[in-house]
């Protein structure tokens, strides 16, 4: 995913939120509901399950690095088998994060020499006491954030104590200055007003939407501040995406209000969650595939719709929840503003000419719109829960967005396959012996019901649902006709019914196009 950023390119719309004393309720309500949807999907939405994801992820990947690298393959694995204490200050830490998704990259491509995660370990960089991580040890004067609701803190220039921090260092600054681009500035030390604003943005968020603002700052390791200028106009805030990973970069002039800080920390920590989601699952199945957008030269990518539908209904909700803020919110906060802030529409697009498209909710429903029109095989089955499960937080907050199709409920458990994705695929066997493939490396996620999985002989990782992992772990040398019976067994179904079957032959179908079970005889 790319770095995003916001220009000053904004225009003032009047916020739609209703608060007289018919509506203010209604709203308020939907706000909350909507609030604790956003973060109640597992797949999705629940910070802590995103993160699990992904430590399991690191672990693996870490692993699958050892099988490539020969001379860095003790303290890969070393690393790998450490506790999640140990292991989030490294995961989440710009540089290290950095070159863990460069060598994954790098070994999918088969032009994996030496991992540059290892080189870095080498060099001393894990040599902090957890929570802090390397790059964070480099700060000087340290700065928290927001103490009081984690352990995010905020860039300044580095202060190395020796080469290998010198080196370390260095290359924060090199990610720094490519995720903004051409006229980037140092970043910039903030002043003790600024840094009491972004705590009150902070705290104002995860007050005014404790479920999803407080998850969202879960996903943002460091602050920076920065000016930098472009054809589009001085830089307002941006996240880093894979540049920059786990970053969020904003103007000083954000923190002027805790409702500016706010609104700018839920925007790009929206995204750095986004991102740390589709580590773990894909959305698209045409990754190239694009729609017209009429606020913007040109169109988009599907996954970048994703991208922005997924803000602009967060941005929704807070401004539901703003409208309706209490008493003690406005008395420590302030009141919240009355107009909406969205940047205008690019010159010479329709929504320009026509005037159009200058709200976030106009902008959501369109997108929305977007992904309904869309035929389902243009989607994952990840894909079309997200969707849905959007789209219901949509509606609670815009009674005037598309309502989500009847296919699915947006609050399901967890991504289940659909026969019709393995339709391409050959059919299962009726015969023979299914075996698993061995040697592999495995992560179990029992909480989760997932299982990752990859072979020695593979650069890849395969997440399983449960129903996938049950199927797999039962391929232990046994015909398909057992292998049905055991697993209506294990989920308590008829051994005959057809259900059985359709679950039993679409996991199969899948494990042996991934190479994780054979077929003989």
């Amino acid at each position: 995913m790319p770095a995003s950023s916001s220009t000053e390119s904004v225009g003032a719309t009047e916020f739609t939120g209703s608060t007289d004393a018919t509506g203010a309720q209604p709203v308020a309500d939907a706000a909350a509901r909507a609030d604790g949807l956003l973060s109640a999907d597992r797949q999705f939405g629940d910070s802590a399950a995103i993160g699990e994801r992904n430590l399991a992820r690191f672990r693996l990947g870490l692993t699958m690095l050892a099988r490539h690298d020969a001379e860095g393959a003790d303290v890969l694995r070393t690393t790998a088998a450490g506790p999640d204490e140990r292991l989030r200050p490294l995961l989440y830490d710009p540089v290290l994060r950095n070159c863990f998704e460069v060598d994954l990259v790098e070994l999918e491509r088969c032009r994996l020499d030496r991992s540059s995660f290892a080189v870095r370990l080498g060099d001393g960089a894990a040599d902090t006491a957890p929570p802090m991580g390397p790059c964070e040890a480099l700060t000087d004067p340290h700065l928290r954030a927001w103490p009081e609701l984690g352990d995010t803190w905020v860039l300044t220039e580095p202060a190395p104590r020796d080469d290998a921090q010198k080196k370390l260092g260095e290359r924060l600054m090199e990610l720094y200055r490519d995720a903004l681009g051409s006229g980037a500035t140092a970043p910039v030390r903030p002043t003790d007003e600024v840094l009491a604003g972004l705590r009150e943005g902070a705290n104002l968020l995860a007050t005014l939407l404790p479920s999803s603002g407080a998850g969202v700052l879960g996903h943002i390791t460091l602050v920076g501040f920065t000016h930098r200028e472009s054809e589009e106009g001085p830089l307002q805030s941006m996240s880093g995406g894979d540049p920059l990973p786990s970053a969020v970069l904003l103007a000083p002039e954000r923190c002027a209000s805790p409702w500016l800080a706010a609104e700018s920390l839920l925007h790009e920590g929206a995204h750095l969650k986004l991102f740390d989601a589709l580590r773990t699952g894909s959305l698209v199945a045409n990754p190239t595939e694009r729609v017209p957008i009429p606020w913007r030269i040109g169109s988009w990518t599907l996954i970048r719709v994703f991208v922005a539908l997924h803000f602009y209904v967060h941005v929704l909700v807070f401004r539901a929840a703003a409208a309706t803020a209490g008493e003690a919110v406005r008395e420590r906060f302030g009141a919240p503003p009355t107009v909406e802030e969205i940047d205008e529409p690019s010159p010479g697009t329709p929504a320009a000419q026509d005037q159009t498209y200058r709200t976030a909710a106009e902008r959501a429903r369109y997108l929305a719109e977007c992904m309904l029109s869309l035929p389902d095989e243009a989607l994952t089955e990840n894909g079309r829960r997200f969707a849905d499960w959007l789209l219901t937080a949509l509606r609670l907050v815009d009674s005037e967005a598309p309502e989500p199709p009847a296919r699915t409920t947006a609050t399901a458990a967890g991504p289940e396959e659909e026969e019709e994705e393995a339709a391409h695929l050959p059919e299962a066997p009726l015969e023979g012996v299914l075996e698993r493939v061995a040697p592999v490396d495995a992560c179990a996620l029992p909480g989760l019901g997932q299982l990752i999985v990859s072979t020695t002989r593979s650069a890849r990782m395969h997440w399983l649902n449960a129903r996938s992992w049950t199927v797999y772990s039962l391929c232990d040398g046994r015909a398909p006709g057992s292998l049905r019976t055991a697993y209506a067994r294990a989920a308590g179904l008829p051994t005959d019914s057809l259900e059985v079957a359709r679950q039993v032959d679409g996991s199969l179908r899948r494990l042996l196009a991934a190479g994780l079970v054979t077929h003989s005889g």
